[in-house]
């Protein structure tokens, strides 16, 4: 039931700034409170495997400075295993600076060298049941995405725009979840069933589009689906994202039918959404349970 889970993506250093309102004109403002965390989807993925009793492995790169010692740091205390990050001495661990409204959305400002993104993975003989990479490490997306489809097992891509980089990883990949812009920069779609079919067809793929507050769409095959996302007082939807990916990840790797696996995702993204934090706002299994249970009653 454990469940192992390889998440492979972008890892950054984040100062996050709660402001009063969207930072529109080049003028002073001023944050209600500011926080400084290691995040990156990669990042946040692997500490929702493994606060939900999975075990998660991160691989991903950053620097061998001051902010990729936080990354170590905030992973050992998350129990995130950090054998297969990549260390470089000559490049800084990337930042973020994120803007976060009363209304819980975010606007992400990032700065990363592009030598993280030549890094190589270590995954001769490494242990897992299910692989997760993203589209803003293409390279390492397509290494471990491999691995995954020569072994048999899940390997899904957190496809967010422009998703047309990492073609060569999502053709490899066993699930493919877009984000609405991911979609339609794949599918050249606007309308999110008609580029689920699209893509499904064209990656031979089981698909799905995100939505935010709006039923996850899923297809595969000539099969297609809603999965209702679950309603709750939004404070603050920075790596909500992140965090449904992960969740769907590990129920993949735990034998979870995919309708099933993006139930407990929803709910995961959807408890992450009610407090302001990461990891702190993530839920544990036990919270996870609580909160499917009660939303059944």
């Amino acid at each position: 039931m454990n469940g192992r889970v390889i998440c492979v993506g972008t890892v950054t250093v984040d100062l996050v700034m709660y402001v009063f309102e969207p930072a529109i004109s080049p003028i002073k403002y001023r944050a209600s409170s500011s926080r400084l965390v290691a995040g990156g989807g990669g990042l946040i993925a692997s500490m929702t495997v493994a606060r939900l009793g999975g075990h998660a492995k991160l691989a991903g790169a950053i620097g061998e400075d001051a902010f990729g010692s936080l990354v170590r740091e905030t992973l050992r205390s998350e129990n995130v295993a950090t054998e297969l990050l990549v260390e470089h001495h000559d490049v800084p661990t990337s930042r973020s600076t994120v803007l976060v409204t009363p209304d819980g959305e975010r606007t992400i400002v990032n700065d990363r060298d592009d030598k993280l993104r030549k890094s190589k993975l270590r995954l001769a003989g490494v242990l897992f049941d299910a692989v997760l990479a993203d589209t803003r490490w293409p390279e390492g997306a397509e290494q471990a995405l491999r691995v995954a489809k020569d072994q048999g097992k899940p390997g899904v891509v957190d496809a967010e725009a422009p998703v047309k980089l990492a073609e060569a990883a999502l053709k490899l990949a066993s699930h493919v979840a877009f984000s609405e812009q991911g979609l339609e920069d794949f599918s050249g779609q606007s309308d999110p069933l008609e580029g689920l079919k699209f893509a499904a067809t064209e990656l031979n793929a089981w698909v799905c589009v995100t939505r935010g507050p709006l039923p996850v769409m899923c297809c595969h095959g000539a099969e297609s689906y809603e999965v209702p996302a679950f309603s709750v007082k939004t404070v603050d939807t920075l790596g909500a994202g992140d965090a449904w990916h992960g969740a769907f990840a590990l129920g993949l790797a735990r034998g979870l039918v995919e309708r099933d696996a993006v139930r407990q995702a929803n709910a995961v993204a959807a408890i992450k959404t009610t407090a302001t934090g990461v990891p702190d706002s993530l839920p544990d299994e036990a919270r996870l349970q609580d909160f499917l249970k009660e939303s059944n009653e």
